[in-house]
């Protein structure tokens, strides 16, 4: 495709998206190290400084990157969530483990990804678009959370805790199990030992 050609079809925004879809592309086949705004452009077919009119340098549009890879989790996330009916005990239990299998099975699924998500710079990029208390995954935790409060799967007095505890030991876990010091078959067993943590009940 040539410039002339690329440029006319990423027209009316298109070409932002494109960027972002491209330099997921890119990072998830070779990780974000030696990626570049330019080398996207060029996956792209159009020139670089088309490119910086969206985005003046690399760690803004990886900033980008990254706040739509929370979506995506998120998204995941709620589309096994639906699948859960019912209320009471049992169903609180199941829709807050699927929270964090969800989580864990994007972050293997997905390792440079995950990885540049928690990035310093990708990080502070985003922070101007959604902080991580804003996010729909965080706010997803938040509500499983009170349903387990509310079903009386946990005691009102570990509530407090339920945010710190439940996303620290699933981030932490998975980071292990991405980085491969740690075997995947671990992770229901980081669930088990979470839900005796909160005190969760059966």
């Amino acid at each position: 495709m040539t410039t002339a050609k690329a440029r006319a079809q990423y027209h009316h925004g298109d070409l932002e998206s494109a960027l972002i879809l491209t330099a997921r592309k890119l990072t998830k086949r070779n990780g974000v190290e030696h990626l570049s705004l330019r080398q996207v452009a060029q996956e792209i077919g159009v020139s670089p400084s088309a490119a910086y009119h969206y985005f003046p340098d690399r760690d803004s549009l990886l900033g980008a990157l990254g706040f739509s890879l929370f979506e995506e989790l998120a998204d995941y996330q709620e589309r096994e969530l639906a699948k859960i009916s019912g209320s009471g005990i049992k169903a609180a239990r199941e829709r807050f483990r699927t929270l964090g299998r969800t989580y864990f099975e994007w972050a293997v699924r997905e390792p440079h990804l995950f990885n540049l998500m928690f990035s310093d710079f990708c990080l502070i990029e985003s922070a101007s678009q959604q902080t991580r208390e804003e996010s729909r995954a965080f706010i997803n935790l938040t509500r499983a959370l009170d349903e387990l409060l509310t079903s009386g799967a946990i005691d009102k007095k570990m509530r407090p805790y339920g945010e710190l505890l439940s996303w620290s030991t699933v981030h932490g876990a998975t980071s292990l199990i991405v980085a491969g010091h740690l075997e995947s078959e671990n992770f229901d067993a980081v669930l088990d030992g979470l839900e005796i943590a909160l005190g969760i009940r059966k």
